[in-house]
């Protein structure tokens, strides 16, 4: 992502060469302040723009639509304040119809991302603390009214499939599972948001347990590490026991591998005791585990996926099934 760039103040400055990020010129918000200097390539160099600590105007952005910048970029060593930015204004970037979706799509992944992989990030004391969980509920909130629009998937595709890490293929199955929510329980903000913060850390309990085992097909393990796969939904609970999750939260990270017939797991427990979003978000789950890249090396398409998944007929709630079918086909994803 980071290249290599010579970058100047109007070629007045040394030229020196530097490690820069590009990012779109439609997250530049007026009436706000970049902790962060901002670049664009003139004649093959970038030059100043805009400077650290500087308050964005109308005028800013009426000058990169006249010159026709497609992209600017800050340096590497600024990007986790850009990241912050982004953050604190996502839900005016998301509600600003002027910016295209795809654009909307982008800073919603790079500032989902940076979040999501701190709370999943191993070389922390403890995974997701209070200040994290409260970045990650926040997030959510803002973002459902955008998750729930029938363009954001198609654009949204384009990123939540990239890397095959924990913290990613939350983030898919979240935005999956959004996308099917809002089919049926749109208005029900709270449990959306309770659904999308237990989605994104369903599988943090993953970080408790031998990596290697992750690593190898499931049918190929011993009993004993069966077992041991088989408890991180409830060591995912444990991990996050002092945070204030709600119970939509919870049932999702502890049911998320459960199965209409009772042949799932912890529990084993019929869909007719599982919630509706519950079975939303198994579906999901397996969903994109069948279509990112998995232990063998190999992906699904769509297509291959959802054959997979109606051939195990008594796996999986029909109806959700179908509801994500046709979430997938209206984003033009089968």
């Amino acid at each position: 992502m980071g290249s290599d760039a010579t970058a100047g103040k109007g070629g007045n400055e040394p030229k020196q060469t530097v490690s820069m990020i590009k990012i779109s010129p439609y997250m530049v918000i007026p009436s706000r302040v970049g902790g962060f200097s901002l670049f664009l390539k003139q004649d093959d160099k970038l030059v100043l723009y805009a400077e650290k600590g500087e308050l964005f105007t109308d005028e800013h952005k009426e000058r990169l639509s006249l010159l026709g910048v497609e992209n600017l970029y800050v340096r590497t060593r600024d990007y986790a304040q850009y990241l912050a930015y982004l953050q604190d204004n996502l839900l005016e970037l998301l509600d600003d119809e002027t910016i295209p979706v795809r654009e909307r799509a982008r800073a919603w992944n790079d500032a989902t991302v940076a979040i999501a992989r701190e709370c999943f990030d191993r070389s922390l004391p403890k995974p997701v603390d209070a200040r994290q969980f409260k970045r990650i509920r926040t997030l959510i909130a803002n973002s459902l009214k955008f998750l729930c629009r029938d363009d954001a998937l198609r654009e949204l595709s384009r990123f939540i499939k990239e890397g095959d890490e924990l913290f990613r293929h939350g983030i898919s199955v979240m935005v999956l599972t959004i996308t099917v929510l809002a089919t049926f329980m749109k208005e029900d903000t709270d449990a959306l948001v309770g659904v999308g913060v237990g989605t994104i850390l369903h599988d943090i309990g993953k970080l408790e347990l031998p990596q290697e085992l992750f690593r190898k097909r499931f049918d190929n393990l011993s009993r004993s590490d069966k077992d041991l796969v088989k408890s991180h939904p409830a060591l995912g609970v444990g991990l996050c026991s002092a945070l204030p999750l709600p119970q939509e939260a919870l049932q999702c990270m502890l049911f998320h591998h459960e199965r209409e017939d009772g042949l799932g797991y912890p529990s084993g427990c019929t869909g007719e005791m599982l919630p509706a979003y519950v079975k939303v978000v198994i579906v999901c789950n397996v969903y994109d585990n069948l279509t990112r890249k998995g232990r063998d090396g190999r992906t699904l398409t769509p297509f291959e996926a959802l054959t997979q998944i109606k051939s195990m007929r008594n796996a999986f709630d029909k109806d959700m099934l179908k509801r994500l079918i046709a979430v997938l086909a209206k984003a033009d994803l089968t």
